[in-house]
């Protein structure tokens, strides 16, 4: 693959080979480390964290989508199901930990880089998504998901367990939906004569187009009805902004990796649940 779109889990050997130079990491590598798999998982541990808390405190039941997707090979466990994905979960953060420490990281300031530009880009992607809607010339659809003054305000198990979501979704639909897009459109490439840079831009597009739709779809009760009740009906505005939404995350996935955009996706979850409609980005 061409240096401009290199592997996602892959990034830069060269990044190794420098920290193999001096025992630690450079200033030059943050941004490609930034994106690596194993650093962003870290990240997203504490969105992890706050999600099982949710679940212990409310025992209602209720459940994200995607991470029920992502864990459905653990349901013949029954009632250990839940323990079975948190044994998986930890598994997989002693892996990426280890990973991390042999590259020699300094995981403290990284991880609280990524939470810091996962903020900024919670920040940005309300008004960016009221732009693209416009542009598009389409209804502004309602960004509010509860809150507001006749309603009331959303308990703390709540909120940590739409925040903690984002990252099971990130997961799902961003490392593996469009890394999988990505990497099957690269090799229908190759196979048709395409060049190696004009693959992986093909890929890039599936992987964006193709990981938002499937974002959005995984919102409607006709394509999670097979994992039990809920899901919405299908609205025009609402899937439009869904999947403007998925684009916007595939960018941000794409350009800084999967922990900022996990980040992203929690705390504007957070936003919408405490009421931060289009009033508030205008």
């Amino acid at each position: 693959m061409s240096d401009e779109y290199d592997d996602y889990d892959d990034y830069d050997e060269e990044d190794e080979e420098l920290e193999e130079q001096d025992g630690e990491s450079t200033p030059g590598d943050g941004d490609a480390l930034n994106r690596s798999l194993a650093l962003g998982f870290l990240a997203m541990v504490p969105l992890f964290l706050v999600y099982e808390l949710a679940l212990i405190a409310t025992r209602s039941g209720e459940r994200n989508t995607s991470e029920l997707v992502l864990f459905r090979l653990f349901a013949p466990f029954g009632e250990w199901a839940d323990s079975a994905r948190r044994v998986a979960l930890a598994a997989a953060a002693a892996c990426a930990l280890v990973v991390c420490l042999r590259r020699h990281l300094a995981l403290g300031p990284r991880i609280a880089r990524i939470a810091i530009e996962g903020a900024i880009g919670a920040i940005a992607i309300g008004p960016a998504l009221i732009a693209l809607i416009h542009l598009l010339g389409d209804s502004l659809p309602p960004l509010v998901l509860a809150g507001g003054p006749e309603t009331r305000a959303p308990g703390l198990a709540q909120a940590a367990f739409v925040f903690g979501a984002g990252a099971y979704e990130e997961l799902v639909f961003r490392v593996g939906a469009y890394s999988a897009l990505y990497l099957c459109f690269v090799q229908v490439g190759l196979f048709f004569g395409l060049r190696r840079g004009i693959s992986g831009l093909l890929g890039d597009v599936a992987g964006l187009l193709g990981s938002a739709a499937l974002f959005s779809a995984f919102h409607l009760a006709v394509f999670v009805a097979w994992l039990g009740p809920g899901g919405e009906e299908f609205d025009l505005s609402i899937f439009t902004y869904r999947a403007l939404a998925g684009m916007l995350l595939g960018i941000l996935f794409r350009w800084r990796g999967p922990g900022v955009a996990a980040w992203t996706h929690g705390l504007f979850n957070l936003a919408l649940l405490l009421g931060a409609g289009p009033e508030v980005f205008l």
